[in-house]
C-alpha cells in the first residue's frame, strides 16, 4: 500500500524532511498522488508536518487503532503478523471464527475500533465503546484440549504484565477471566474452541481492555473502570495491543513446551481473593470455602469443611463471601 510505504519513509528519517518529489520518484507515483495520500494520512490521525521547499516530516502516529502502527509495534514472530482491522464488527470473536475456518493463520489477529454485539462470558454482552482495544487471536497450538483451556490463564498474565511495564499499574486477575482494578473490572478474556479439537485445535482468544474513553461510557449498573479514568490521559493502542501479542506468543510457546509451573505462579500472584473466603455460583447451587489457588490442569481448588472441591470454568462464577463480585 502507497500509505504504509510513505509512512516508511517518513518513519526510517525521523529527524528530515522528505521532499515531495523524491517520495514520487521512490514510489513510481505522481507528487499530486503524494499529496492526496498525505492528506489520507492526516485524516487517520498521523501528525505529519509539510513545507513548501522541504517536503515532510512525521511529527506524530495516531493512538487509536492503526494496521501500520501496530505493525511498527510488532516483535512477534507470529501473533498479529496477519491483521484484520475494521472501524466496526458485531464481534472479534465472531469474525476471527469465520476466518480460521477459511484457514486463518496461526497467529491472525483480528480487532474492531468499535464492537455493536461484543461477547462476554455465559453469554453476557460486553460493552465495546470506541476507544476499547477489542481483540481476538486465531490461535493453532500443539496442545491436549485440556491444556487448551490455560490458555485463558495465560492471555491474563500476559495482559496484567503487559500493563504493568507500560503503565506502571499492578492490575489484579479474577479467575477465571476478569482483570480488575481496585474491584472494577477493566479487561475481560473470552476463549471459544472451534470445530472439534482432536481434529483441528483451532482456539479463538478474546480480549476486550476499557481504554481509552472515560466510565460515563459503559453503563451504570457496570462495576468497571477503563485506562483513562484511570491514569488521566489516553494510551497508544498499538503499541498496547503489541506488548500483549509479544507476551501471549511467549507464554503459547511456554505451554507447548510443557512448563505450566511458570505460568501458575504468575498467575497466582496476580490472584484476587486467594487465600480468603468465597462463594462459588453453580448453575443452582452455591459454595462457600476459602479459595487455594489453581490445580495443574487450571481448575479452581476450593477448600470446604467437606473437603477440597475442584470446579473448571464451565459456568462457574466466582464472588466473595460478602459482596456479589471480588
Amino acid at each position: 500500500m502507497v500509505r504504509h510505504d510513505i509512512l516508511h519513509l517518513l518513519a526510517t528519517h525521523p529527524d528530515e524532511y522528505v521532499s515531495g518529489e523524491r517520495l514520487s520518484q521512490l514510489l513510481n507515483v505522481t507528487r499530486a498522488a503524494i499529496w492526496k495520500h498525505i492528506k489520507v494520512l492526516k485524516d487517520e490521525g498521523f501528525e505529519i508536518e509539510g513545507q513548501t521547499k522541504n517536503g515532510y516530516r512525521l511529527l506524530k502516529r495516531p493512538l487509536f487503532l492503526n494496521e501500520w502502527a501496530i505493525q511498527q509495534a510488532l516483535t512477534t514472530t507470529s501473533l498479529g503478523r496477519a491483521i484484520y482491522l475494521e472501524d466496526e464488527l458485531a464481534s472479534t470473536n465472531v469474525r476471527a471464527k469465520e476466518l480460521a475456518q477459511q484457514g486463518g493463520v496461526h497467529g491472525l489477529t483480528v480487532l474492531a475500533k468499535y464492537q455493536s454485539v461484543g461477547q462476554g462470558r455465559l453469554q453476557r454482552q460486553w460493552e465495546s465503546p470506541k476507544g476499547g482495544l477489542w481483540m481476538s487471536v486465531v490461535l493453532r497450538p500443539d496442545l491436549s484440549l485440556a491444556d487448551a483451556s490455560k490458555l485463558t490463564l495465560a492471555a491474563s498474565v500476559a495482559i496484567v504484565d503487559a500493563l504493568e511495564e507500560l503503565f506502571q499499574l499492578r492490575i489484579g486477575i479474577k479467575w477465571p477471566n476478569d482483570l480488575v482494578f481496585n474491584g472494577q473490572k477493566l479487561a475481560g478474556i473470552l476463549g471459544e474452541v472451534v470445530g472439534e479439537w482432536n481434529a483441528v485445535q483451532t482456539l479463538i482468544l478474546g480480549m476486550g481492555i476499557n481504554a481509552n474513553f472515560p466510565r460515563q461510557r459503559l453503563s451504570a449498573s457496570l462495576s468497571a473502570t477503563t485506562l483513562y479514568e484511570i491514569l488521566g490521559y489516553e494510551v497508544d493502542l498499538n503499541i498496547l495491543a503489541a506488548s500483549i501479542l509479544k507476551r501471549l506468543e511467549n507464554e503459547v510457546s511456554s505451554l507447548e513446551k510443557g512448563a505450566f509451573q511458570e505460568l501458575r505462579s504468575s498467575w497466582s500472584e496476580r490472584a484476587v481473593g486467594l487465600g480468603e473466603e468465597v462463594r462459588i455460583l453453580q448453575r443452582e447451587q452455591v459454595f462457600q470455602g476459602i479459595f487455594k489457588g489453581i490445580s495443574i490442569d487450571g481448575a479452581l481448588l476450593l477448600e470446604t469443611v467437606e473437603g477440597e472441591k475442584i470446579f473448571s470454568a464451565g459456568e462457574v462464577q466466582l464472588r466473595s463471601k460478602t459482596s456479589t463480585y471480588l
